[in-house]
C-alpha cells in the first residue's frame, strides 16, 4: 500500500523545520535525524529540503539540502524567519510539503500553496504545568495549538499524545494519525542479534565506568525523568543484599540535579554519572554492556531509550502507564513510577536470568513495528497522500 501510493506520483520536493536536526542533542534532534536518514536511504528517488536559521556543524550526518535564511532580516531574527519569512523562501524553492519535526508550522503554508504535515511529541507542559515556567507554558500553547489546528495532517508521535491532543487541543482523534519512531541504525548494528559477544569499549575504561555488570538509565537530570525514586530503589535493593551498579547517563545543573549526587552519596548507591555529551555509537555500546535499562520516567510522549535498549537487545524496566506500554510490550517490566518499592521489586526481576531470558525473546517481535523500513513508509504515505489530496482539489 505505502509503496503503491508513492510510485504513482512524480519525484516529491519535501521541506522540513530542520533547526533541531542540525543543531539539538536531545530527543527531538534525534528524532529528526533518524527520520532523515531513513527517508534518504528508503526513498533517495525524492528531494528533502532542511531548512535552518543556522548550523553548528557537529551533529547533522549529511549537509545535502540544507537552505539557510536567505535575507539579512532572516539571518538576524531567526524566531521571525521561521515563523514567518521562511514561507517566501519555501515557495520561491518550489516546495510542495512541509513537515514540522517538533510542534510547529511557520505561517502563510496554506495561501502559498504548500501542503503541511506536523509532527506532535508531547504535550507534558499541559499535563504538568508546574514543571514549566508560566511563559513557556503560553508561547508552547499558542505554537502547539496553531500547528494542530492549522496542519493538513497531524501526526502525533503516540497513541497517549493523540489522546493528550484530544483532551487539551480539542482537536478530533480521526484527523491526528500515530507514526511512532525508530531508533538511529547503529543500535541495530551494534546489536546482540549481529554481536553476540562481549564488546571492547575503550570509552568506559576511559571514563571509569564499571566493567563488570551494571544497570544504565538515560534521560535529562529533571524531575520528571525520576532519577530521585531509582536511587530510592537501589537503596531498597542494597539493603536486600542486591549490589549492582547504575551507569546514569543524562546532564543537568539545576539545583535537582545537584542534589541526586548527594543523595547517591547518602545513601551508599553505587552511581556512575556521565553528565557530558555521549556520541550515538558510545550510547548503543554502552546500552550493550549493561544488564538492563530502568527507565522510571513520570511522563513521555514516546521513549525512545527504551527502544534503543531493547534495539540492541537488553530488556527494559519502565513506568506503567502513559506511552511506555506502546513502546515496550510484553519484552518491558512496569512499575509504580512513584513506589519505590515496587521499583525495586522489578529491578530484582529483571535480574533474574529467567526473567532476564524471557524477556529478551520478545524483544524482536516488539521492535519490528518501529522498524525505520516501517516508518518511513507510513511517512511516504503521508507525504503522497498531501499530494494525492492537493490534485484532486
Amino acid at each position: 500500500m505505502y509503496l503503491a501510493a508513492s510510485s504513482i506520483l512524480p519525484t516529491l520536493k519535501i521541506a522540513f523545520d530542520a533547526k533541531r536536526y542540525f543543531n539539538n542533542t536531545t530527543g527531538l534532534g534525534f528524532y529528526s535525524r533518524t527520520l532523515l536518514e531513513g527517508l534518504r536511504r528508503f526513498y533517495p528517488e525524492h528531494q528533502y529540503l532542511l531548512y535552518t536559521p543556522y548550523n553548528k556543524g557537529r551533529l547533522s550526518l549529511s549537509n545535502d539540502g540544507i537552505r539557510l535564511p536567505d535575507s539579512r532580516l532572516g539571518r538576524t531574527f531567526h524566531p521571525l524567519w521561521r515563523s514567518r519569512g521562511i514561507t517566501r523562501q519555501l515557495k520561491r524553492d518550489g516546495v510542495e510539503i512541509f513537515h514540522g519535526l517538533s510542534h510547529e508550522l511557520p505561517s502563510g503554508l496554506h495561501h502559498a500553496d504548500i501542503r503541511s504535515v506536523v509532527s506532535v511529541h508531547d504535550l507534558i507542559f499541559m499535563r504538568f504545568p508546574n514543571l514549566y515556567p508560566a511563559v513557556d507554558r503560553f508561547f508552547y500553547k499558542q505554537k502547539y495549538r496553531r500547528a494542530a489546528e492549522q496542519a493538513d495532517v497531524v501526526v502525533a508521535i503516540s497513541e497517549q499524545t493523540r489522546a493528550d491532543l484530544v483532551e487539551y487541543f480539542n482537536i478530533p482523534a480521526q484527523n491526528i494519525q500515530v507514526i511512532g519512531q525508530s531508533c538511529d541504525l547503529v543500535f541495530e548494528r551494534l546489536s546482540l542479534r549481529h554481536l553476540p559477544g562481549r564488546l571492547e569499549f575503550p570509552f568506559a575504561k576511559t571514563a571509569g565506568l564499571p566493567d563488570s555488570d551494571y544497570l544504565i538509565s538515560v534521560g535529562s537530570l529533571t524531575p520528571r525523568k525520576n532519577w530521585h525514586t531509582l536511587l530510592d530503589a537501589l537503596f531498597l535493593l542494597k539493603n536486600q543484599g542486591v549490589h549492582v551498579p547504575l551507569v546514569a547517563i543524562g546532564s543537568g545543573n539545576s539545583p535537582y540535579a545537584k542534589a541526586l549526587q548527594v543523595q547517591s552519596k547518602r545513601l551508599g548507591v553505587q552511581v556512575y554519572w556521565l553528565d557530558q555529551y555521549v556520541p550515538t555509537q558510545d550510547l548503543a555500546l554502552l546500552y550493550r554492556r549493561a544488564i538492563a535499562l530502568i527507565y522510571p520516567s513520570i511522563f513521555e510522549g514516546f521513549g525512545i531509550p527504551i527502544l534503543e535498549a531493547m534495539t540492541v537487545g537488553i530488556p527494559v524496566v519502565t513506568s506503567k502507564g502513559g506511552c511506555f506500554k506502546e513502546v515496550g510490550g510484553s519484552a518491558a517490566l512496569y512499575a509504580d513510577p512513584n513506589n519505590a518499592a515496587d521499583l525495586a521489586h522489578k529491578i530484582s526481576k529483571v535480574l533474574d536470568g529467567e526473567v532476564h531470558a524471557e524477556l529478551r525473546s520478545k524483544i524482536p517481535n516488539q521492535i519490528a513495528q518501529f522498524s525505520p523500513e516501517r516508518i518511513c513508509a507510513e511517512w511516504i504515505e503521508v507525504y503522497s497522500g498531501l499530494m494525492t489530496f492537493s490534485h484532486l482539489t
